[in-house]
């Protein structure tokens, strides 16, 4: 299993999927989150793996510099 924390929550999902499978599971738009996997950001085809601890931020809520 691997963890997931979005809004502050945390949940255990099953493992083996991409990050973008991950977050329709879990009923949440890809277009609107960044996903860091093991603290490093990752494309939606990432896949989860066991003990895998998955942050997810709403994009809305970065900063852009420049």
């Amino acid at each position: 299993m691997a963890t997931v924390t979005y809004l502050g929550k945390k949940q255990q999902v099953k493992a083996s999927r991409s990050v973008r499978e991950l977050l329709e599971q879990l009923k949440i738009n890809p277009e609107t989150v960044l996903v860091a996997v093991n603290g490093e950001i990752v494309p939606d085809t990432q896949p989860v793996k066991d003990k895998d601890r998955v942050d997810v931020a709403l994009a809305t809520n970065m900063i852009s510099v420049g």
